[in-house]
């Protein structure tokens, strides 16, 4: 299952794509940035879940959260 997260722009209500979370297999998930600015954001953003569930992503820190411990994941595989 995937899901793109986005923004709210307030001065156009427009949303704008900056996330994305893929289903990977045996119930891991990756989750990455496709706006590189995003990481700027405080982690108190609000994020839209724009064509899925939020599936427990909510704000930019939780997508902050799942792309650190994926790092840590991988530095200890190796």
């Amino acid at each position: 299952m995937s899901t793109t997260f986005g923004i709210k722009i307030p001065s156009t209500d427009e949303v704008r794509p900056i996330a994305r979370r893929v289903g990977v297999g045996k119930g891991k998930v990756e989750v990455w940035f496709t706006e590189p600015l995003a990481e700027l954001l405080n982690d108190d953003v609000k994020v839209i879940a724009m064509d899925n569930s939020n599936q427990g992503i909510n704000t930019i820190k939780d997508i902050k959260e799942h792309i650190l411990h994926k790092k840590h994941e991988k530095i200890k595989n190796n």
